[in-house]
């Protein structure tokens, strides 16, 4: 390692896409320091394409054709510690090609920002000196993030680091840091530019409905139809990458002088800042996204597993609301947009669990750990 240019691998998976774009935000902090040698590898894409290929089609497929399915895989494995035989066998997936790596590489710190145990174990094995962090993305626990062989875990909130501690962790191996994002997230935004640039009515609240960067949410069709009973505001319809989905909610909704409809938004931050109430599953980044914007979010229907137990959590601290059917969202968005009260409750409940600058905050403190001489870096 140079004195201020460790080499750093960031290991994540493409299940879906909030695993890469916090590696994405990781990256982005360590370049304005100047630290250039940063590697993304999606390492099961890597190690075994097609298998990777096959099981991440299966992922984006169970929201709409197996949720309960995965649901009950998710809770079964989620208590399963990293010795057992079923966690063994699937810890050796990608270790050859990590092995070759691992001699390629010769990283100084490896980042997960997807639980991929394998590597730990690898690592302990072969005696090296390379330090491990891990990154939860979510804000509940499932024991496949932990393994003994990590040097440090970053957490989203307090209650999660209590869960990892419990699983056997010293509390001085976990920061709450909250979930990194890109710097976009921190920075102002002019209403009025985005509007017209979207072509909305500044005047009007925007609700901005979110089918998730794979178009993955489903009754989008039905949520909009109720939705758009609410005469006072302006609908976002955001597609994704899902071709047929937009062109669906174009054939039924492309006339509707209130409604906008967009395939997969790079800057999605601009929406979401004008937004008055986002609609959106619940995966782990899009709501830390809401959260560093403050703006109040409902989770429709969601789905079983990791994505029920964040939206269970953060509703449990008035963060976002849960609703099951149209009729029910209809109401909460009318609230929301209609109640100045209702609005600030969930923004309050926001800023308790907002931790500010994720990414500065994990990189500052994997810099003191990889070399106590970098600690003045951040002035």
């Amino acid at each position: 390692m140079t004195e201020a240019n460790p080499n750093i691998l960031i290991l994540y998976a493409s299940y879906g896409d909030g695993h890469l774009q916090v590696a994405k935000a990781l990256q982005q902090r360590f370049a304005r320091l100047g630290i250039d040698r940063v590697k993304l590898v999606d390492l099961l894409a890597e190690a075994h394409p097609f298998m990777n290929a096959i099981t991440r089609y299966v992922y984006l497929k169970s929201s709409t054709l197996g949720p309960d399915l995965y649901g009950w895989s998710f809770y079964l494995t989620q208590h399963l510690k990293h010795d057992t035989a079923f966690t063994k066998m699937l810890n050796r997936f990608g270790t050859r090609k990590f092995k070759q790596m691992l001699q390629a590489e010769r990283p100084d710190a490896i980042i997960y920002t997807f639980p991929l145990p394998v590597v730990s174990g690898l690592i302990s094995s072969t005696g090296s000196t390379v330090r491990t962090y891990t990154i939860l993305t979510d804000f509940v626990l499932h024991q496949r993030w932990i393994h003994p062989d990590i040097d440090k875990y970053y957490a989203a909130t307090e209650q999660l680091k209590r869960q990892i501690a419990a699983s056997g962790v010293p509390e001085h191996r976990i920061d709450v840091s909250g979930i990194p994002l890109r710097s976009a997230f921190s920075e102002p935004i002019r209403r009025q530019h985005v509007c017209r640039k979207y072509g909305l009515e500044p005047s009007k609240p925007v609700v901005c409905l979110m089918a998730g960067a794979y178009g993955v949410l489903k009754h989008i069709s039905g949520m909009g139809r109720a939705l758009l009973q609410l005469d006072e505001i302006e609908l976002v319809f955001v597609c994704g990458r899902n071709k047929p989905l937009k062109e669906q909610i174009e054939a039924s909704f492309d006339r509707h002088p209130r409604v906008r409809i967009l395939g997969y938004v790079e800057h999605i931050h601009e929406l979401m800042a004008i937004s008055s109430c986002l609609i959106t599953k619940a995966g782990g980044i899009t709501l830390s996204e809401a959260l560093a914007m403050r703006l109040p979010v409902i989770v429709f229907r969601p789905l079983p597993g990791q994505e029920k137990e964040n939206a269970r959590f953060l509703a449990q601290q008035g963060a976002v609301e849960i609703a099951q059917r149209p009729e029910e969202l209809t109401s909460l968005v009318k609230r929301i947009v209609s109640l100045p009260g209702q609005a600030e409750r969930m923004k309050a409940a926001m800023e308790e669990l907002y931790r500010g600058d994720a990414a500065k905050a994990i990189v500052s403190d994997m810099l003191a750990d990889l070399s106590p001489t970098k600690t003045g870096l951040f002035g």
